[in-house]
């Protein structure tokens, strides 16, 4: 025989669960976003660098909304003085970031070896 308390109990776990289902969306509906290792990982890759931080802005797109652009300081100051610059314009896509900071040298450097 099922008491009324036996009941309550079951449907508050039932509107638990549904709030939870709602809370965290459904699968495949959830937000990417590209996250610092992925950057950190194209900058290993394809710089000199060396990265000591890693700083993430919004800026405005070209069309609607925004895109990410990532500001890493370097710790080979040689070649990228200033840091580098990436930016992002799909923000679930790591794929289409682009380094805006080009490789700096200094070849008058050169001169005042020995």
């Amino acid at each position: 025989m099922a008491t009324a308390t036996g009941i309550g109990v079951v449907r508050s776990w039932r509107i638990l669960a549904f709030c939870l289902v709602l809370g965290t969306g459904l699968p495949g509906r959830a937000a990417a976003e590209i996250k610092d290792y992925q950057i950190r990982r194209m900058l290993i890759l394809k710089t000199e660098c060396g990265v000591s931080g890693l700083d993430t802005r919004k800026v405005a797109g070209d069309g609607e909304g925004f895109t990410d652009l990532f500001v890493a300081a370097c710790e080979n100051v040689a070649h990228y003085p200033d840091g580098v610059e990436i930016l992002c314009p799909d923000t679930e896509d790591e794929r289409d970031c682009r380094m805006l900071t080009r490789k700096r040298e200094f070849p008058h450097l050169h001169l005042l070896k020995p």
